[in-house]
């Protein structure tokens, strides 16, 4: 069954806007004849169908994010669009047509300042002088099984679990955002810290730092399956499921294709070549540390390097 994503769809509403108001303000971009082709073709787009086609004509011209290292995305942010849409369901990619064909980016402007005003009246609430505990609460529709903790409190998620924050905008700039699944509150509840829910009604948040949600999400799931000392090829294949957008996050290719091995101290990915590659240790994840050998390895392959 296929899941809808909404921090994926808002992305992909997030970068169609940025496509439409850098054009308008650099027609100069449509001197590249097949480039305006392609742009008058995405505007064109009316289905999940035709966006599936547009990504192909995109392929064609030699303008996909594929081809992105001989371009800049200033040269070409119709590729930004293409990436972020690999790998993203038929669910997900039909919210974001029907969204399209009724966008008004005046109002999507509208709908933004009205998520800053909302994240400014969430970090008042959750403001405090004590710091006792770790504030979270609902947030979405009720039947989507997620919280958030915003500010101090994504921060103090980080620094005790290691889960990677994201942030949102705030009338000021951005904050410390992070999303909770269900894996992950369970692993709040079971970790003998004070952990406090607060329920501000029902409402939810646009963010569009689905790189870091994503990665906070499987953490969570992670820890989880350390409390639970199992691990099943479904939800492996859960794992799988998540993918970064642009490129791999640093340590997702060790935990979506080596066979994890893990206890409440370490999660290690073993693989058929014998390589070891330890992901975590305690709380303390190693993702950035895999960033580096794992680039230069994965441009190898590509015949980049």
């Amino acid at each position: 069954m296929e899941t809808l994503n909404m921090t994926w769809v808002n992305l992909l509403r997030k970068q169609f806007i940025e496509i439409l108001d850098y054009y308008d303000e650099n027609p100069q971009r449509f001197d590249y004849k097949e480039l305006k082709k392609a742009y008058d073709a995405l505007l064109s787009v009316k289905s999940v169908e035709e966006f599936k086609q547009w990504r192909r004509l995109l392929k064609d011209y030699g303008l996909s994010f594929t081809d992105m290292p001989r371009r800049s995305h200033d040269d070409n942010m119709l590729a930004v669009l293409d990436d972020y849409a690999e790998g993203a369901n038929d669910k997900i990619l039909d919210v974001f047509i029907r969204w399209k064909l009724s966008i008004n980016p005046a109002k999507w402007t509208e709908v933004e300042r009205w998520n800053s005003d909302l994240v400014d009246i969430l970090l008042k609430a959750t403001k405090r002088e004590e710091d006792v505990h770790i504030v979270i609460f609902p947030c979405g529709k009720p039947n989507a099984k997620r919280w958030a903790a915003i500010g101090q409190d994504a921060d103090r998620l980080f620094e005790v679990f290691g889960w990677q924050t994201g942030h949102v905008n705030a009338t000021s700039g951005p904050v410390s955002w992070m999303f909770i699944n269900g894996y992950g509150l369970d692993v709040l509840r079971q970790s003998g810290y004070s952990i406090q829910i607060r329920d501000f009604g029902e409402f939810d948040i646009l963010s569009t730092a689905f790189e870091e949600d994503s990665v906070a999400s499987l953490q969570q799931f992670i820890d989880y399956l350390r409390m639970m000392d199992q691990l099943s090829a479904e939800q492996i294949e859960f794992l799988r499921k998540i993918r970064p957008v642009i490129y791999p996050h640093p340590g997702y290719w060790e935990l979506t294709h080596g066979n994890l091995v893990f206890d409440k101290d370490n999660v290690v990915a073993e693989f058929d070549n014998g390589k070891k590659v330890t992901l975590a240790q305690g709380k303390n994840w190693r993702m950035h540390e895999l960033f580096r050998p794992m680039f230069l390895e994965m441009g190898a392959e590509l015949g980049e390097a």
